[in-house]
């Protein structure tokens, strides 16, 4: 079911990252971003000790954020001295500055892996809520508070990252603001995740997913359905709105993922979840090379390929989401297989 989750997850990623929408109600933008929040929450492992856990975050997301930044940062530079696509250098003129400028752009200063703001967000909220939940379970014995006070101060942080960090970053675009509301919003549902995965895993299914369709649907009618921009700190409607309609679009999906595990298995959307990280990593650069062969066929000009813009008519929609999905994971089993083949050190 999780695997179903994060599958569905990322195929709405992928899909919100390019253009044309066919969804007119369960919008990627509105529940994308939360949900990857959510459900680190709901996997949380409390068993491991503070460095255990830091040791395997700088493993697991830091490390793999600076190689997948500076592989990509090669791939399209060389890609730039090909084509004419839209591409800014990512060396700033010193080793400090150009360590600090992806942080200071949200990894989207001309770079085609602005995903990265969320695996470093991530990383962070991950750190910051392990503290906060081995803090709370010292203080309080009772399983009852001690979910109460996760909840509590989930929601505290949420409110306090949309309506109040995230006005003062949107009046003065200080970066470390924004990077603020970012952790604020996505340790909110992080610990939302930790406290409600027992309601949502049971409750998920038919009735679920009724239920989050209805909200969504009564709030579109309402004008209060907006997207959640969290790379940005763009929150139009509000926390309560916000987050509202984010949990709705949560609860969709874990709805959707739950009736496919108990009807139907089906290994390639289990596949996708399982590899949901390298197509989180490189779809945009799959929606690129698609941009190159369309522009051979002169269907496309190259001059105006942008990390967010590529080509699209009435027949491309299709292309561009299955090849953005298949492309990162065909390249990952590519890199797997070539690792297993690479002979071992050995010692004397």
């Amino acid at each position: 079911m999780l695997d179903y989750v994060k599958a569905l997850g990322i195929i709405s990623v992928v899909i919100g990252h390019y253009p044309g929408d066919p969804f007119v109600l369960l919008k990627p933008y509105v529940y994308h971003m939360p949900l990857f929040f959510f459900l680190g929450g709901v996997l949380f492992n409390t068993r491991r000790s503070l460095l255990s856990h830091s040791v395997n975050l700088i493993k697991k997301h830091l490390s793999y954020i600076v190689v997948v930044y500076l592989l990509l940062a090669l791939i399209f530079a060389m890609l730039h001295q090909l084509y004419p696509i839209a591409y800014t250098s990512m060396w700033r003129g010193t080793v400090l500055d150009s360590i600090l400028y992806p942080i200071e752009q949200g990894f989207h200063g001309g770079s085609y892996f602005f995903v990265g703001w969320f695996l470093f967000a991530y990383a962070i909220v991950s750190l910051l809520c392990f503290i906060a939940i081995s803090l709370l379970t010292r203080l309080l014995s009772s399983p009852v508070r001690r979910q109460a006070a996760v909840l509590i101060t989930a929601l505290l942080m949420g409110y306090a990252g949309m309506d109040y960090v995230a006005q003062l970053y949107q009046a003065s675009t200080l970066f470390y603001l924004n990077l603020l509301a970012q952790i604020l919003v996505g340790a909110s549902f992080f610990l939302l995740g930790y406290a409600g995965k027992n309601l949502i895993m049971k409750h998920s299914g038919v009735y679920g997913f009724v239920t989050a369709f209805v909200v969504i649907y009564v709030m579109s009618q309402y004008n209060v359905l907006e997207p959640m921009v969290i790379a940005w700190s763009k929150y139009p409607l509000g926390f309560a709105y916000q987050t509202l309609t984010a949990l709705a679009g949560i609860v969709a999906v874990f709805s959707v993922a739950k009736i496919i595990a108990h009807y139907e298995h089906i290994p390639l959307l289990r596949r996708i979840g399982q590899q949901s990280k390298p197509i989180m990593s490189y779809h945009i650069l799959a929606f690129v090379l698609l941009d190159i062969v369309f522009s051979w066929l002169g269907l496309w000009d190259l001059h105006n390929t942008k990390a967010l813009n590529h080509y699209y008519s009435q027949f491309t929609w299709p292309i561009y989401i299955g090849l953005g999905i298949a492309i990162p994971m065909l390249l990952h089993v590519l890199y797997q297989h070539t690792k297993q083949k690479l002979p071992l050190p050995t010692t004397a």
